[in-house]
């Protein structure tokens, strides 16, 4: 065989295995991932609590933000992330971790945010704030505040909690 029909059949050989193997690994993934999900089908999605042994020592799970209060099953609303120095807020007692669940009447969901409702007020209007801080629900009344463009302002920064997902910290 010449050295050129060698090459020729080394260079066959190559883009052959090249295709085998991209081709039966992408098979051997796919059903691995098929096992996987069926296998998560599987598991339950709330398994019943752990109750500790006596003999154990219980430790206390602490979450990413520890200063932040527990909040226990709360659907929809703003999770205060920061509360600005002198702002109707601060003024009114909103703290960080607090979760604003409606706005007088008006509750906050997938169709209502925060945002959104305050605009509909005017600067100097005075508004029922319902809180959830830890296991409690407050009420607390805020004097808004004028944004630069002459809106109504509160003074914080926020997250939209996921619309009827639910917030909660570990129990321990």
């Amino acid at each position: 065989m010449s050295t050129r029909g060698t090459i020729l059949l080394a260079v066959g050989m190559l883009v052959l295995g090249l295709v085998l193997g991209a081709a039966l690994g992408g098979v051997a993934g796919f059903f691995a991932g098929q096992s996987t999900s069926a296998l998560s089908r599987a598991l339950p999605t709330n398994p019943p609590p752990v109750t500790p042994s006596p003999s154990s020592p219980r430790t206390e799970r602490v979450p990413v933000l520890p200063n932040l209060p527990r909040a226990l099953n709360v659907l929809g609303g703003a999770r205060v992330e920061e509360v600005e120095k002198d702002s109707p807020a601060e003024k009114a007692g909103i703290q960080v971790g607090d979760i604003i669940t409606a706005v007088g009447s008006t509750k906050l969901d997938a169709n209502t945010s925060l945002a959104d409702v305050i605009k509909t007020y005017k600067p100097g209007d005075k508004v029922e704030l319902s809180i959830t801080r830890g296991t409690q629900t407050l009420k607390v009344t805020v004097e808004l505040g004028a944004a630069a463009d002459n809106s109504a302002r509160l003074g914080i920064r926020y997250v939209p909690l996921i619309p009827g997902g639910r917030f909660r910290f570990p129990d321990g």
